[in-house]
């Protein structure tokens, strides 16, 4: 019995150690994610994420988090557009599946919405009226794997599920963990992801690609936040699964 309990309090202290310089490699500055208010996590959330992160990949935790995301009924994204010093183009979409979604964007003090539900799509037009059309639904509420359609008046994809589009492409991707960070929704996982697109540097992606970080919840594995290069557009989710009322607006 003194045998076999020598052998526990081993492998327990071997745990530790590795759970520990897990934790050194994750305590690294985290990468710039805009303004979603990225700070270190508290010890014992970092203890446990080192040894998660010990025994899976960031491929494996792209896969987890497209799979939680099919089960999930209602989710909100917001999107943050750096284009230049001041405040950000901020596109706020809430989703309630399999087909309704609302989109607000607030360019400095103005905002434009507009609301998609199943093939009708309605526009706030200036005078705050709303012009509706009929149009094809498929691709709009990035529910299950679908990355969804951008919002109306996206720049750059505002409106798309990244996380969705980054775990699609998990097969050309190289994945490198980063820091086990806080957030306003929450602790997650960061992981660097730089997909290497075949002739990329011919379509003016780089040579070296295209680089992100993903931030996920090891316990739910649902994706937290996805952050573009060096943070210019960022975008974080909230709410999962909470009651989402979308409707059309009065015409």
């Amino acid at each position: 019995m003194k045998k076999i309990a020598l052998v526990i309090l081993i492998v327990l202290l071997l745990l530790a150690t590795v759970a520990i310089a897990m934790i050194g490699r994750s305590s690294v500055a985290p990468t710039p994610m805009g303004s979603v208010g990225v700070s270190q996590a508290g010890f014992g959330p970092r203890w446990l994420a080192g040894m998660r992160t010990h025994f899976t990949s960031g491929k494996a935790e792209m896969q987890h988090a497209l799979d939680a995301k099919k089960a999930a009924s209602s989710f909100r994204m917001t999107t943050l557009l750096h284009l230049h010093p001041g405040r950000p183009l901020e596109t706020v979409v809430e989703v309630s599946c399999p087909d309704r979604e609302r989109f607000t964007t607030t360019i400095g003090d103005r905002a434009f919405h507009a609301v998609r539900i199943g093939g009708k799509a309605y526009t706030e037009q200036q005078d705050g009226t709303w012009m509706v059309q009929e149009t094809n639904p498929t691709g709009w509420a990035p529910c299950g794997e679908n990355p969804g359609e951008p919002a109306p008046w996206a720049v750059m994809n505002e409106g798309r599920d990244p996380s969705a589009v980054l775990a699609k492409m998990a097969d050309h991707a190289e994945f490198v963990r980063g820091a086990f960070v806080a957030t306003p929704n929450g602790n997650c996982q960061q992981w660097t992801v730089t997909l290497k697109l075949p002739g990329g540097a011919s379509h003016g992606h780089g040579a070296n690609g295209l680089n992100y970080t993903v931030c996920l919840d090891p316990g739910q594995h649902l994706p937290v936040a996805v952050s573009m290069g060096t943070g210019g557009m960022v975008t974080s989710y909230s709410d999962w699964t909470k009651p989402i009322q979308i409707e059309a607006p009065k015409m």
